[in-house]
């Protein structure tokens, strides 16, 4: 220990020796931001080419995110009388925040966000997908550069003699300073264009983090953490707008209590749609047969490889989460009382209504939110009822699922019960999931690596035994007396590998960058199936067809009219809305073809309206009459 002491003092001995040394040391410790700059948007951008467009064309969005760590660096600086202490717990800070979105890209193909801050409590539950990233040489090279700079600048021993009377005053100004620059709007509008930067001109993610860097976009981020008040948000105008759409008082004759099951199946896509790949037999035989005699079709789901909350909350509540900052998380940030749901209204008819997730409950705090969205309970991997079964792969069976779906049916219910379900198999990661003897689906592909052969053998074992679970359900289902309405659906596609391979490999999409899809590209990147199957005639026609694609917020009005269930404002306009344009999704600016624009334009707002004032506002669509 004496040792190491000297050692270093023969170092900081060394530095002030002479003028020259001197100013290298102190040139070191103010380039250090610049340093922490440059690293924290290379983990993001993950190449030289967007880190040298970031500098030279978009220099205004560099210097801002400069600006940003300079403030952090002086608040440390200010608090911690060691320089060098500073200057580790700054570069703690970037490192951790890029490395984030640098792993949640890579799984998801999302950037971070700040409301993803939400998920800190679930952090752990993440562990398990981080070990089949394989992190670059690069990655490996800037963490060691950063730890040896920060070494260097312990050696250094650098420090900027300030009494604690005026630390004390100095620190907070940096830290208000920090906040202001980062959440307020006001501020934000008078400094914006002296860096060159336009707020909110584009409402894809990546083309923000693309132009602008990890830093910039994410503190720009936080401007749009809450959705806006839209224009003409009033009771007045909210009473004329939705009026029309009063149920009739005889809705719901033929209506017969069915129990309503919803499953939302984890990743469940059609992997046969890939060009030039062959199954050794279907993965989804199941659906395939059941469809044949019951309403099926296409889902374009608000999401790519993950969030299944967004289309998990259109589908239990009609609401667009369009509407809301892209990458949102609706339990998380909005549900602060009780909204309007699907489950309620059934709920008001007398039905009980049960949420079921074999995993973790409080995943994005779905154990608070199911009970301001009117369910009666929310069961996780711990409070299921049936035995829990597994296989060689890492979550519970969906054989699982099924088993507690029929026993809730099975339970005594006044008037009937609302089930929805979230399975859990089928989730990434699929790289090396199953063993052997799990994988009965063999792949066979030209222009496929032996990784991806595997990859997909995974994906496949996966969604067959979600499909056989389909098939419990099904048979269940049919084989009772009490009359039952079932939606199965697959919430996203799954993230088969970097750069969306194996999508690009077998050609099935032509670009890895998502803004460069085609149409066409883009409803094959979205869609999954669904399904709606009864044991008894309900008495009406479903009213899409097998080949139409329609958005999750329709599905929940389509099967209440359906199984005409009694009418509600937020039905008849979801029902109006799939005949004006079936698909809306303004993320991707994906809509339905040869619709009425102004027509769609104005169901739009009016959705987005809908949204706002039963999610955040007044709830003034209860009182309309």
């Amino acid at each position: 220990m004496n040792a190491f002491r000297e050692m270093k003092e023969e170092i900081i001995d060394f530095f002030n020796s002479n003028l020259a040394l001197k100013i290298f040391k102190w040139i070191t410790v103010v380039l250090f931001p610049f340093y922490l700059t440059i690293v924290t948007n290379y983990l993001s951008f993950g190449t030289s080419d967007q880190m040298y467009a970031l500098i030279t064309a978009n220099t205004g969005s560099f210097v801002y995110g400069l600006l940003l760590v300079c403030l952090v660096y002086l608040f440390f600086i200010a608090i911690v009388p060691k320089l060098a202490m500073a200057s580790f717990l700054t570069a703690l800070i970037c490192m951790i925040l890029s490395l984030v979105d640098f792993f949640k890209f890579s799984i998801l193909k999302e950037h971070f966000l700040p409301w993803d801050i939400y998920l800190a409590q679930n952090a752990s539950s993440f562990t398990e997908f981080l070990g089949s990233i394989v992190i670059p040489q690069g990655v490996w090279e800037i963490l060691c550069g950063t730890l040896f700079y920060c070494i260097l600048l312990y050696f250094m021993a650098p420090s900027i003699p300030m009494k604690w009377k005026f630390r004390a005053p100095i620190s907070p100004i940096f830290l208000i300073g920090l906040c202001l620059f980062v959440t307020n709007d006001t501020v934000h509008q008078i400094y914006t264009p002296v860096f060159g930067i336009t707020i909110g001109q584009s409402t894809k993610q990546s083309e923000l983090y693309g132009e602008h860097g990890f830093l910039t976009a994410f503190a720009l981020n936080f401007g749009s953490l809450n959705m806006g008040q839209p224009q003409n948000y009033s009771k007045g105008y909210i009473q004329h707008a939705f009026e029309k759409y009063l149920p009739q008082e005889n809705s719901g004759e033929t209506f017969q209590n069915p129990d309503i099951v919803v499953v939302l199946s984890e990743a469940y896509w059609d992997p046969t749609v890939l060009n030039g790949v062959s199954f050794s037999a279907d993965p989804l035989e199941n659906f395939r047969k059941i469809a044949e005699t019951n309403p099926s079709g296409k889902m374009i789901s608000p999401t790519f490889g993950g969030g299944t909350v967004r289309p998990e909350f259109e589908i239990l509540t009609g609401m667009s989460t369009s509407a809301l900052p892209p990458g949102n998380i609706p339990y998380q940030q909005y549900l602060k009382g009780e909204i309007f749901s699907f489950p309620r209204t059934y709920k008001n008819l007398g039905y009980d209504a049960i949420g079921i997730h074999t995993y973790q409950k409080t995943f994005y705090d779905r154990n608070k939110a199911y009970p301001l969205m009117g369910f009666d309970d929310f069961l996780g991997e711990y409070d299921l009822n049936v035995e829990h079964h597994w296989n060689s792969g890492p979550y519970i069976t969906d054989e699982t699922i099924a088993e507690e779906i029929i026993y809730q049916l099975e339970q005594p219910h006044d008037v009937g019960t609302f089930v929805m379900a979230i399975t859990m198999e089928n989730h990434s990661m699929y790289h090396d999931k199953y063993d052997e003897q799990d994988r009965v689906i063999k792949v066979t592909g030209e222009n496929l690596t032996p990784q991806q052969v595997l990859t997909l053998e995974n994906y496949a074992a996966g969604v067959r035994n979600s499909d056989l679970a389909l098939k419990s359900i099904y048979d269940y289902i049919m084989s009772r007396e009490k009359p039952t309405v079932v939606l199965w659906y697959g919430d996203h596609l799954p993230t088969l590998g970097d750069d969306f391979d194996p999508y690009t490999s077998t050609n099935t999409i032509t670009s890895s960058t998502a803004a460069q899809w085609t149409e066409d590209e883009k409803y094959t990147m979205f869609s999954t199936p669904y399904l709606i199957f009864t044991n008894y005639n309900t008495g009406k026609e479903y009213l899409a067809n097998d080949e139409e694609c329609i958005s999750p917020y329709l599905l929940p009005a389509l099967m209440a009219d359906y199984i005409d269930a009694p009418e509600s404002i937020q039905t008849n306009f979801l029902l109006d809305l799939y005949r004006t344009c079936p698909v809306m999704s303004k993320y991707y600016n994906l809509f339905s073809p040869d619709k009425n624009q102004s027509k769609r334009d104005e169901m739009q707002k009016l959705h987005e309206l809908m949204t706002y004032d039963m999610l955040i506002g007044k709830n003034y669509i209860s009182e309309v009459k």
